[in-house]
């Protein structure tokens, strides 16, 4: 239970981490494709790929660090 809890605390603080350290120049790059549609400002970034590598690396981390130190 104890490890469980462990990963996942430690998962959503490196996730936070890496998805603080994306610039947005990368987000933009990643959603080309919808920057030239007509369409509100707020649906022309595409946040769901970036949000998952930063939460896929930072479970990465998590488990790397929970392997070794426990």
């Amino acid at each position: 239970m104890e490890t469980l809890f462990s990963l996942s605390l430690l998962t959503v603080v490196y996730g936070l981490a890496f998805l603080s350290i994306v610039p947005d120049r990368y987000i933009k790059k990643l959603s080309h494709v919808f920057h030239h549609k007509q369409e509100p400002e707020h649906r022309k970034f595409a946040l769901g790929g970036s949000i998952f590598l930063c939460f896929l690396f930072g479970y990465i981390c998590a488990s790397a660090m929970i392997y070794f130190f426990i």
